[in-house]
């Protein structure tokens, strides 16, 4: 049965309705029912069970959400309400009677690799792996990625934890009244409900959080039984802390998961690093302190049995994954059981960098951070360069540490340049503790390469065609791997490694390698060129610069030779663009149409007049062309300095008409008659018919047949231009006559000759 408190109005005389219903009146006073606190079956038979303390305060964040403020007017009644707040809680606090203390196990690196931040100092192995930032807590699991405004121990407290279960439960189920999908019957409206828990999602099989719900309610009441075992805190303590830099009297919040209440199967399941994929590790007992916006949890020592104290905190309702700062620290004093960091605590900071300096020789740039909560001065560093020690103090301005940790002042920065031994170097920096009771902890180590200042020199700058030859030496005492920089017109051309024996500079430089000359060679146009040298991270042009003139110009060159041929023109040249010693290239025009060619033909007579540009200059080539005139013209393309070139142009003839040719043979042996001589078309190089007419019969042959003598005399259309035959005839006088037959560009057949036999 619910339990409704009733409410004690005035009216006049008139009749109250609400929704057209008389609501009540006796003697002019009316009762309101105003609040239904859900009741519980006395003898329930659903076989489930609730702890008594979370269910308490379920039913009174149901009965708040249901009869005052904006989901009060949805038509949702507080019982269901309370038994929707409940079925989640199966399903992901999970157990028979589920745990106000659950955290969640399943936040493994496989499902999200950001996971991994959430453990301590994002090490997924090593020693404090049970120091780990459970981001689902408390029976709805609330988690911190979905930006609630609550601490691990605000989601363990069943009472502030039901109130926001509650708000958003309601609020899911009044949105659904606007979709008519959703709003079709009661059952969709639950499910849109709870599509926030992965259970009852509404795109997922929701049937299990819906049978639940149906076992849940009977007779107007919730039909589970209570333990009365399980509170509202589920285990969790409620403490009093001194913080140092955050206060002092903090409440706070004790959770030790052996304490824990309900179901522990939560508990169950050993962390192992080698399989990402299964549980996370089991938190170690921690305390929460909420401060500044910011959660806090806090491992001991004695609770941990770690060396260190650990606090891992982030802004309240920010996902942790991306914003938990973890601090080899807990400077926490559980007042109430005098238990913790109750004398003091140590020094924290945080090395932030170790550099090369660039203000001075053989020497480190040291920078960081500390802060001592137990004075408000200036706190000591001791920073050791190798061996060497050197004392400073904090006192930069580092306002983003101050925006972190609480109470801390702005100015515990430290940045410092000092003196160190040249080559591989390793910095530690060390925070001094003032009390000098609590120990001096590590800030952090950096290695480093420490030079002192680089020097150098070009031994030669040479200007040739197309390229700049360079040499000389570079060194960083300290730096072996460095290289020379050598730099053209202001932009870096090349970076020479520094393989070449300089004994002369090992001598002079004491503690340098032997290998500290370089040479090479730089592309480079025509012009004149500014060429520097550097190394290391000096300006460019630091080791001194030089000035060449390359020589330039356009290209220069000759058409030789354009003769025609059959079918096109031979084309013979050579062509040199002064800004570079490779091949040009040549453009070639006959009669309008171009034809790109490389000049990259072996003139031993170019190179022999030209040696620093080499005899591959030269080019030979036959392109296509139609009978009859042709002009054929070259150009020298430009590279770098200059302008395309011509070269030249020349006419030529392309031979061309019918085809011409001899009968050199032709004689009777007995009923047949032989014959041969050769034929060509001077429009193709290519053999052509010859017909053949005995007496007006018709035979077609091909004149093929090697001729050396006419290829002799006409050595573009080759040897391939003899014919020779044998064919039938009859007794008697015969008539033969041979025809040339046109098969290319213009003319027409030519008779050879003709003879009667």
């Amino acid at each position: 049965m619910s339990v409704c408190r009733l409410l004690k109005r005035s009216f006049s005389r008139r009749k109250v309705l609400r929704r057209g219903i008389v609501v009540g009146f006796f003697l002019g006073v009316m009762f309101v029912a105003t609040s239904c606190l859900p009741g519980v079956v006395g003898a329930p038979t659903s076989g489930l069970s609730y702890g008594k303390g979370p269910l308490d305060a379920i039913r009174e964040a149901a009965d708040r959400t249901t009869t005052s403020g904006p989901y009060s007017q949805c038509g949702l009644s507080s019982l269901e309400l309370a038994v929707m707040m409940m079925v989640p809680t199966y399903f992901e606090a999970g157990g028979a009677v589920p745990s106000p203390m659950t955290l969640s196990r399943w936040d493994n690196v496989n499902a999200w690799s950001l996971n991994a931040n959430l453990f301590a100092f994002g090490q997924t192995t090593g020693p404090y792996v049970n120091a780990f930032f459970s981001p689902g807590v408390g029976l709805w699991q609330f988690d911190s990625a979905g930006g609630w405004d609550l601490t691990a121990a605000d989601a363990i407290d069943a009472g502030t934890a039901s109130n926001t279960a509650a708000a958003h439960i309601a609020s899911k189920w009044c949105d659904a009244s606007r979709d008519p999908y959703w709003n079709a019957n009661p059952q969709r409206r639950r499910a849109y409900a709870w599509g926030a828990w992965f259970g009852c999602r509404p795109s997922a099989n929701t049937a299990p959080c819906e049978d639940r719900y149906q076992q849940l309610v009977l007779d107007g009441a919730i039909n589970s039984a209570q333990d009365v075992g399980v509170d509202r805190s589920g285990g969790m303590s409620s403490r009093t802390c001194d913080v140092v830099g955050l206060g002092a009297d903090l409440p706070c919040w004790y959770v030790n998961p052996a304490n824990a209440q309900g179901s522990k199967g939560w508990t169950y399941g050993t962390y192992d690093a080698g399989r990402p994929d299964l549980y996370t590790p089991l938190p170690k007992p921690f305390y929460v302190v909420r401060a500044n916006g910011r959660e806090y949890r806090i491992w001991l020592k004695v609770d941990t049995g770690y060396d260190i104290g650990i606090t891992a905190s982030h802004p309240v309702t920010t996902n942790a994954r991306t914003s938990v700062v973890w601090e080899r620290q807990a400077n926490l004093c559980d007042k109430t059981l005098s238990r913790g960091e109750c004398g003091g605590a140590p020094p924290v900071g945080v090395l932030d960098s170790v550099t090369a300096s660039s203000s001075g020789a053989g020497s480190v740039r040291v920078t960081g951070w500390a802060w001592d909560r137990d004075t408000t001065g200036p706190v000591p560093i001791h920073i050791y360069v190798g061996a060497v020690g050197n004392a400073t103090t904090t006192g930069g301005a580092r306002s983003d540490v101050a925006a972190v940790y609480a109470g801390a002042p702005g100015n515990t920065g430290f940045d410092v340049t000092l003196p160190s031994a040249v080559g591989n170097q390793r910095v530690c920096a060390y925070a001094i503790d003032v009390g000098g009771v609590l120990g001096n902890p590590q800030l952090g180590c950096r290695d480093v390469v420490v030079t002192t200042i680089p020097r150098g020199t070009f031994d030669s700058v040479v200007a040739r065609p197309g390229s700049i030859e360079v040499s000389g030496w570079s060194v960083i005492p300290g730096d072996p791997s460095s290289t020379a920089i050598v730099s053209v017109d202001g932009a870096i051309a090349a970076r020479l490694n520094r393989a070449v024996a300089r004994t002369d500079i090992q001598v002079g430089i004491s503690g340098i390698e032997l290998n500290s000359g370089f040479s090479g060679s730089i592309a480079a146009t025509g012009g004149r060129h500014v060429v520097c040298l550097t190394t290391g991270s000096l300006p460019l042009g630091a080791l001194g610069c030089r000035i060449v003139d390359i020589a330039g110009g356009s290209p220069f060159g000759a058409l030789d030779v354009v003769s025609g041929r059959s079918g096109g023109v031979s084309v013979v040249g050579w062509a040199v663009d002064p800004d570079i010693t490779s091949p040009d290239t040549v453009h070639v025009y006959v009669n309008g149409v171009g034809y790109a060619v490389t000049a990259d033909a072996n003139r031993p007579d170019i190179g022999g007049g030209l040696p620093a540009y080499g005899p591959l200059h030269g080019f030979s080539v036959d392109l296509p062309a139609p009978g009859g005139v042709a002009t054929v013209c070259a150009y020298g393309i430009n590279v770098g300095v200059g302008a395309h070139t011509l070269l030249g142009c020349r006419t030529t003839w392309v031979p061309t008409g019918s085809p011409i040719g001899v009968v050199d043979v032709l004689a009777r042996a007995g009923n047949a008659v032989t014959g041969s001589g050769w034929v060509y078309d001077p429009d193709t190089a290519a053999s052509i018919p010859v017909h053949v007419y005995v007496n007006g019969v018709g035979y077609a042959v091909t004149a093929n047949g090697n001729r050396p003598d006419f290829a002799g005399t006409m050595p573009f259309y080759g040897a391939a231009h003899g014919y020779s035959f044998s064919l039938p005839i009859g007794a008697g006088p015969g008539t033969v006559c041979i025809y040339g037959i046109e098969s290319a560009g213009t003319g027409g057949n030519v008779l050879l000759g003709c003879r009667t036999i």
